[in-house]
């Protein structure tokens, strides 16, 4: 009897565990999202409460950041910053300050809107 309950207790481990061991055997794909806008697409800058940048929705190094914005000196996509709620209005200022001097353009603020 307690072979017979031994075994049963192994196969409904492995069954159990089955999925969790298929999901981590599949390497996770990459998201590659451009970081340059298409065409007339604004370029859309974030900066987190603990002051990380992202660009597009990925993570950027604020020298990068830099790079990218004097690569795009010319062009007409506009730079748009999404400021977290957590920045103090000074810090704000100063990236659209840091922003506009690296894209040598105008800097928009998006604001969240309140749900009505």
């Amino acid at each position: 009897m307690a072979p017979l309950v031994a075994a049963i207790l192994v196969v409904l481990t492995a069954v159990a565990g089955l999925p969790a061991l298929l999901l981590s055997s599949r390497a996770p794909l990459p998201r590659h999202q451009p970081l340059a806008p298409v065409a007339g697409a604004p370029l859309q800058v974030v900066r987190s409460g603990a002051g990380r940048w992202f660009l597009n929705g990925q993570p950027i190094a604020e020298q990068s950041l830099a790079q990218v914005l004097r690569q795009h000196r010319g062009a007409s996509a506009e730079v748009r910053l999404q400021a977290s709620a957590q920045l103090s209005v000074g810090a704000v200022s100063s990236a659209m300050a840091w922003l506009r001097r690296q894209s040598g353009r105008a800097v928009s603020l998006d604001l969240p809107v309140a749900p009505r």
